[in-house]
């Protein structure tokens, strides 16, 4: 019979083409090398269902992905298994049995990407994981920017998805928070759901405003529009990161998973 798993994986996406499955020329694959990875421990085809894509060159700290195997390994046993074998630029976090029902990516209610600028001088220590701005930034402004985002909104004007593919493009956005730290900028978005490029157009947007290019009030104007062709900023992948993925309770999940860390103090690969 088989047994559905959760997982909870980090990885550094710098040298991969993205989580989804691509045709082999394009590069490899988080998706396809951990689904390598169950299938050679099976020795039978195994597919895994992510919550979601992350781009080319953009990381997780907390992506969740689901399978469904007839093998006689405990969570702890899979943990252990994959980890064995995967790459040390992905770590599987977590792994619990959870209800045959359960589905990592229709379940999910909720996302946290964090987005890292580098400021001043260049950091070659962080430049896979954080936009190395040649900029100086206003971050009182880019607040006043983003205040008119948070809420629930059209976002057309801020993702690449076109209306014949994603006809209902609302979404909320609860929180986007600048947090300054040394020597850096972060930016915390936290919301409903997100769409394609929506977190790094948004972000390439309060980053012209931060340089004094844009004012905040254009950004309101600008998403009031809902207009596929008045954004024309998307911030480099390698600084965002998508943090943790947000589910219901699962009253009958199995083993509990142990994500206690608390993410706003965490960053992969530093």
């Amino acid at each position: 019979m088989k047994q559905r798993f959760k997982a909870v994986v980090s990885y550094d996406g710098f040298d991969y083409a993205g989580w989804q499955i691509q045709p082999a020329d394009r590069g490899a694959t988080i998706q396809q090398t951990i689904q390598d990875v169950i299938s050679a421990i099976c020795q039978t085809p195994i597919s895994i269902t992510g919550s979601g894509r992350t781009d080319a060159q953009v990381h997780a700290w907390g992506q969740v992905f689901h399978f469904d195997v007839d093998f006689s390994l405990s969570a702890f046993q899979w943990k252990r298994a994959m980890n064995g074998h995967l790459p040390k630029d992905i770590h599987i976090r977590s792994v619990e049995a959870v209800d045959p029902h359960f589905h990592a990516r229709f379940d999910a209610i909720g996302k946290r990407y964090d987005y890292r600028i580098q400021l001043g001088e260049a950091n070659v220590f962080t430049r896979r994981y954080a936009f190395q701005s040649p900029w100086s930034l206003d971050v009182l402004t880019m607040r006043e920017a983003a205040a008119y985002l948070v809420g629930e909104h059209d976002f057309s004007s801020f993702c690449a998805n076109t209306h014949a593919e994603l006809p209902d493009q609302v979404r909320t956005i609860t929180r986007l928070e600048l947090v300054e730290e040394p020597g850096q900028l972060r930016l915390i978005y936290e919301g409903n759901g997100f769409m394609r490029y929506m977190v790094r157009m948004i972000t390439g947007t309060l980053i012209e405003v931060g340089r004094g290019r844009l004012a905040p009030a254009e950004v309101g104007r600008m998403l009031e529009a809902r207009d596929k062709q008045i954004c024309h900023f998307n911030a480099k992948p390698q600084g965002l990161t998508l943090m943790e993925v947000y589910y219901p309770p699962q009253p009958e999940a199995g083993l509990k998973d142990s994500l206690k860390e608390n993410a706003d103090s965490v960053f992969p690969g530093i």
